[in-house]
This record gives C-alpha cells, sequence and structure tokens, in this order.
C-alpha cells in the first residue's frame, strides 16, 4: 500500500513539475483555418534551414496550438536560453512600472542613478531618458565586452562612465547594455529584480512557472540577456502581446503601452533608401523589432529565438534553436506558413498525419558510422580551454546500458555524459555548459538543473566521434578522438567558436 501511495505521490509531483507544458489548448491547423499543408511545408523548410538546428517551434492560430515541433534530443519541457529575445520582458516590466506611475518614459536615466555617476556629468548625459534607452539610442557607443572584463563588478557605474558621443534619441546603436539600465531602473523604482517584478504582474497570472534569468555581479537580472523559458511559455507571451496586454480577461500590461512598444519608433542608419524591404530594415520599438511582413513584430535573440506576433491574423509562431541564419527561418514564417492562413485544403486528414508524423519523427541527426565493443580508455589531455583533465569512456548500467563518457575538469568536478550508438540517452550535469559569453558571474542566478543527451560512432576504426546536446540551454560540443595522432578535437556550435585540438595519452582500463 506504501508502494502504491509513494508511486501515486512521485506521479503528482511529476505532473506538478511540468504542468505549465501543456497548458494551451491544442487544435489542428484546419479547425482554425489554416491549411496544414502550408503548415507542413513551414516545418519542413524550417528544419532545412542552412547552418541551423531547430530545437523547438509551436504555431497558434486563435490562442491554440495547431503545430509544434521539438526535433530529437529537445523535449517541450526544456527550457531554452532566450538571448536577446530577453529584452521584450524587460519592455513589459518598464510599461507595468510606467502603468503604477513608478517612472516615466521621460524620466533622465542619471537621475536614478545619483551615487553612480562620473565625477563631471555631460549634457548629453543628463538629457539622457529611459525612451531614449528603450530605442537602443543612448548616444553610447556600444562595448560587447565591458561585461566580461568590467575593472568594477558595479556595471552601471561602468557604463555611465562611458562617453556619450551622440545625442540621446537620435542614432540607433543596438545594446545589450541599455536593456541592462532599463532592468536595473525597473529594480530601483520597484525594489524587486525584474524577474520578481513580472513573476508577480505577468508570469504567475499565465502560470509560467519555468523561468530564471541570470544575474549581474551585483545581483540586477541582465536584462538584455539570460532569461530562460520553455518555448510553451513563450507562445504565451507572443498570445499576451497580439492581445494588447490582455490574458484570460485581466489586463496584465497596459494596452496603451503595447500599442506603442510595437510601433517602430526610430530607423537604423544603414538602411539606404530604395533598400528592399527585409526583417533587418523595418526600424526598432521598444525592445521590439519590426518585421518584413508589415502586419508582424517580433522578440528577436542571437541564434534565431524568436516570438513572432501577427495580431491581424491572430497567429503567434516561436522558435528557438542554434542558428546561422536567423533570417531564413523566419522567411519560413513569411513564405510558407502565411500563405495558409485562411486558406482550405481539399485533403485536410491526409496533410494532418504527414504534418503530425513530420513533428513526431523530427530529431537532429545522429553520427553515422558503428558501434564498438573493444577495450575503453583514459585520455589525459592537455591544457585546453574547456579545462578538462581527463576524458574515461565506459559502460555503465546506472545509464541505461549506454555508454558513459566521464570527463574531469581541472577544479576536479566530474561530469558523466551517456552516449548511445544510433540514439541520444539523457542524462543530468553537475555543472555548467558551455557559454557563448564571457560575461563576469554569468550563469548566476540559474538553477542548476542543466540536461544533456548524446550519441557516439566509430567513423573509423580509429577515430571514434562524440556529440553532446545541452538541451535546457542552447549549446552542443562534438568530441573527434583520433586513435592514429592521438589527437582529440573539441568544438562548440557557436558560430565565433573555433575547433581546438590537443594531444592525449592513451590508457587501457
Amino acid at each position: 500500500m506504501k508502494k502504491v501511495l509513494l508511486s501515486a505521490l512521485c506521479a503528482v509531483w511529476a505532473v506538478m513539475a511540468m504542468a505549465q507544458v501543456g497548458d494551451l489548448e491544442r487544435s489542428t491547423p484546419a479547425r482554425e483555418g489554416v491549411d496544414p499543408a502550408a503548415v507542413k511545408m513551414f516545418v519542413d523548410s524550417l528544419l532545412k534551414v542552412k547552418k541551423t538546428d531547430i530545437h523547438h517551434a509551436m504555431v497558434l492560430r486563435h490562442g491554440k496550438v495547431i503545430a509544434e515541433v521539438n526535433p530529437a534530443p529537445y523535449r517541450a519541457e526544456d527550457a531554452h536560453t532566450l538571448y536577446s529575445c530577453s529584452k521584450t520582458f524587460v519592455s513589459m516590466a518598464v510599461g507595468i512600472a510606467v502603468d503604477e506611475n513608478r517612472l516615466r518614459l521621460s524620466d533622465r536615466v542619471a537621475t536614478f542613478f545619483p551615487d553612480k555617476l562620473p565625477a563631471t556629468v555631460s549634457d548629453r548625459l543628463a538629457q539622457m531618458t529611459v525612451r531614449d534607452v528603450m530605442i537602443m539610442a543612448s548616444g553610447i557607443k556600444p562595448d560587447w565586452v565591458m561585461r566580461n572584463f568590467a575593472d568594477s563588478p558595479d556595471w552601471i557605474s561602468e557604463w555611465l562612465k562611458k562617453p556619450v558621443d551622440d545625442e540621446p534619441g537620435t542614432h540607433f546603436q543596438y545594446d545589450s547594455m541599455c536593456t541592462y539600465m532599463l532592468s536595473a531602473i525597473v529594480q530601483k523604482v520597484t525594489g524587486k529584480t525584474v524577474l520578481e517584478y513580472l513573476n508577480e504582474h505577468v508570469f504567475g497570472p499565465m502560470h509560467i512557472t519555468e523561468v530564471d534569468w541570470e544575474q549581474s555581479p551585483d545581483g540586477i537580472n541582465t536584462g538584455g540577456w539570460g532569461l530562460r523559458l520553455q518555448a510553451e511559455s513563450l507562445a504565451k507571451v507572443g498570445m499576451l502581446l497580439n492581445a494588447r496586454g490582455m490574458w484570460n480577461g485581466k489586463q496584465l500590461v497596459p494596452a496603451e503601452y503595447i500599442e506603442e512598444a510595437v510601433k517602430p519608433h526610430i530607423n537604423y542608419d544603414f538602411v539606404k533608401p530604395g533598400d528592399a524591404p527585409s526583417d533587418k530594415n523595418q526600424g526598432y520599438c521598444y525592445q521590439i523589432w519590426r518585421c518584413k511582413d508589415p502586419r508582424a513584430f517580433r522578440a528577436d535573440g542571437a541564434f534565431g529565438q524568436y516570438i513572432v506576433c501577427v495580431p491581424e491574423l491572430d497567429i503567434v509562431v516561436v522558435i528557438l534553436g542554434m542558428s546561422g541564419d536567423g533570417h531564413g527561418e523566419l522567411g519560413c514564417i513569411w513564405n510558407q506558413l502565411l500563405p495558409g492562413v485562411d486558406k482550405v485544403n481539399a485533403k485536410p486528414d491526409k496533410a494532418q498525419k504527414a504534418l503530425e508524423a513530420a513533428c513526431a519523427t523530427a530529431s537532429l541527426p545522429v553520427l553515422k558510422g558503428k558501434p564498438n565493443e573493444d577495450p575503453f580508455y583514459m585520455i589525459l589531455a592537455e591544457d585546453n580551454k574547456h579545462g578538462i583533465e581527463s576524458i574515461e569512456l565506459n559502460h555503465d548500467a546506472s545509464l541505461n546500458n549506454s555508454y558513459g563518457m566521464v570527463i574531469t575538469y581541472a577544479d576536479s568536478h566530474k561530469e558523466t555524459i551517456p552516449i548511445d550508438y544510433g540514439k541520444w540517452v539523457h542524462g543530468v550535469m553537475n555543472g555548467l555548459p558551455p557559454y557563448s559569453i564571457e560575461a563576469v558571474d554569468r550563469f548566476k542566478g540559474l538553477k542548476r538543473n542543466f540536461q544533456v543527451a548524446g550519441n557516439y560512432a566509430w567513423t573509423s576504426k580509429k577515430v571514434l566521434k562524440i556529440q553532446v546536446e545541452y538541451v535546457n540551454w542552447i549549446s552542443a560540443t562534438t568530441f573527434e578522438f583520433d586513435f592514429n595522432t592521438n589527437k582529440v578535437t573539441i568544438t562548440d556550435n557557436f558560430n565565433a567558436s573555433k575547433p581546438e585540438t590537443t594531444t592525449f595519452t592513451r590508457m587501457h582500463i
């Protein structure tokens, strides 16, 4: 009886832990007036975008999910880091704070931080407003490495020290530190971090529970990056924006603010008269971008993190992944998906089955080659940027009889990554996955529950490859062991990351 009760409780806890996945009503494209064949073409095209791995995609019409795909090893419950898609959430927090009369867009940035100003305050710094940083027109030249090597952990003081080269409000210069300053202002006027403030006003009422956000060294949510959410939570936020801030009959974000927030307020200097419309030149809003399709706007993050909203059609599209061609992903929406809205399909059942099959079988490719039951090895690596000292390959019954790659790092902590031939297998990390930025205190504020999945193949008799995906983050790493030369090449999937090759000493175990 105790075992039955314990099992029942475990089942309840498991459901509670993943309850927000599946909150939204599911439907079919045809029921919501969309051609399922068009949705199928959208999914197919999205999965074929070059230099791109799609981790999650979801399409909604009339507030109902009509298609979702989570290519293996990614799963619906896996959260994803959003990079600059986070900025739109800061914008909503500012809008709520304005509505509560805690600040105004016309307020001067300097007035919020009198104790952090430089000894001499220039006229331009004194003139800079909240609205100016909202539209990325602070007048300060972006410094993308400041957060990596700041002389002080006080990013606010460091940023305010910088020269204001342009008249605030006149020159668009995209800068994540502008959004960090907005996050700091919200925290200053509310006494709460942006995450705490949004938990109270937005995430709580919308039942968004699996959420965390990175923090700067002094405990301020990073704002311009670092938010981590599930795809379905992003879909909810897209619905909220489409509905001008309304959720289940309650106004969570002021409608008037949303209306202003999605209008273009500044153009880019690099746009020339006569340029063809593109997703890069439609103007910047309040931490939101306008799209090539004039009906659409989007939250937009590095490596292809998107919430695309088309209020006129009551469409929301969420895309998350690792992309070298984010605008190619957006093109799949304009070229394949939207032409199928309000179109009749003569054989919707057949098209629906094809769509469901495509979504159900989607997977990142596993390595091709052969399995091998030869003796395993201890690999002792030279110094390397990953900080790996040794790698042991073994067979572990605790990993569902999969192989395990045990990595020992210079700080002495170990990771056991399950790997199997011909399929992805999942595990849990002790530490942290690779990150594309080296910000001071990066990962601060995030839950340490990183999930991992791996597969392997011997691509020849002497070459072993292992793929590792950090499935509730974004990154991936490939290890290639060449036993002809006793070298291992380690490659992270970030665009600017270069492969690193180091020698090893092989030992039978």
